[in-house]
């Protein structure tokens, strides 16, 4: 199984209701997005997929939450936006986004990292 992986980040404000803690407090992270593709052969010109391809997508996605709240963004101002609801947003809009480029590719997964030493990720079925 061949797995590449590509990188992006954005800075931006969020909480979480109902926390216990201190991540009820309005606060920001540098935040840290990867996506791994996978795929058991690569195609006639070597690759999975190409990189400019996904990071321009990885992009697309993410850019709305450059510097945002990301509280009052969809979808998550109807859900808590924690690093598990970013990863499995990234995860459904970047494989949402290939397909409809006409781009075939598996995802394997998605991981967004708070901080340097946390992080959450979505993997999805193939």
């Amino acid at each position: 199984m061949y797995r590449v992986g590509v990188k992006a980040g954005f800075s931006a404000a969020h909480k979480i209701e109902n926390h216990p803690g201190r991540c009820s407090k309005l606060h920001g992270h540098s935040w840290e997005v990867e996506v791994v593709f996978r795929a058991k052969e690569v195609g006639e010109e070597g690759m999975i997929v190409d990189f400019d391809l996904a990071l321009k997508a990885l992009g697309e996605v993410i850019s709305p939450f450059d510097h945002a709240y990301l509280n009052e963004i969809s979808p998550f101002d109807e859900m808590p936006p924690t690093a598990e609801n970013i990863a499995r947003y990234v995860y459904e809009n970047i494989k949402r986004k290939l397909d409809g480029g006409g781009i075939s590719v598996d995802i394997d997964s998605a991981r967004v990292w708070e901080s340097s030493d946390s992080w959450a990720s979505f993997e999805g079925e193939v």
